[in-house]
């Protein structure tokens, strides 16, 4: 059977917006962008699974997001998860969207009340300092394998972590997926790699 793919996108939930958390997220200005535009809450609401593939082919999703938000750095993402708990908003990060495990999919979620809103790292995606002496770096969660290992190698160092997914899918991915990779004879899993993180949570910021 021949599946033809759809001209238009069709979103079947409507959208649902916690007017007074946009109004305090705008006003304490906690954020590079922010978007409602169809396209990118539908691209935001989906990982690389055969059947959210499938979905994207046939241009139907059960649920989208209902805003993208953008921080470009820690103090903004702080701020905007101390918000959206205070306004009950459901989050979800979403870094390279190669997740094959479902945890972008939003089937579960069609009866969802609350906001949804995708926490795009994106913009966060700079090498913010390497020290050779002690061979670590500091590195924002949103950037992307390939553009790391260019970093790093224009500094004489690797991460030493390559995946199948490295062109596209981030560091803050991998830590959160326990990700392996090609090198991980030589260099370990993404888990022996890194020295700390800075966890941000509804309850607190964790370094």
């Amino acid at each position: 059977m021949k599946i033809q793919p759809e001209d238009e996108m069709e979103i079947q939930n409507p959208q649902n917006v916690n007017h007074e958390f946009v109004a305090e997220i705008d006003a304490e200005k906690c954020f590079s962008r922010r978007s409602f535009e169809k396209w990118e809450r539908a691209t935001h609401s989906h990982g690389a699974s055969l059947r959210e593939l499938m979905h994207l082919r046939v241009g139907k999703f059960p649920r989208v997001v209902d805003m993208v938000f953008f921080p470009k750095n820690s103090d903004q993402t702080e701020k905007f998860v101390e918000l959206a708990h205070k306004h009950n908003v459901m989050v979800i990060p979403y870094g390279g969207g190669t997740n094959v495990t479902q945890a972008l999919y939003l089937k579960q979620m069609e009866k969802e009340e609350r906001m949804i809103v995708s926490l795009d790292m994106s913009r966060m995606n700079k090498v913010q300092w390497i020290d050779r002496e002690n061979m670590i770096a500091c590195v924002q969660a949103g950037i992307r394998g390939q553009d790391l290992e260019r970093d790093l190698k224009s500094n004489g160092v690797i991460c030493g972590h390559e995946p199948d997914s490295m062109e596209f899918s981030t560091l803050g991915g991998w830590i959160s997926t326990r990700a392996s990779g090609m090198k991980k004879n030589t260099y370990g899993n993404i888990e022996d790699i890194i020295c700390g993180i800075t966890l941000v949570t509804p309850k607190g910021t964790y370094r």
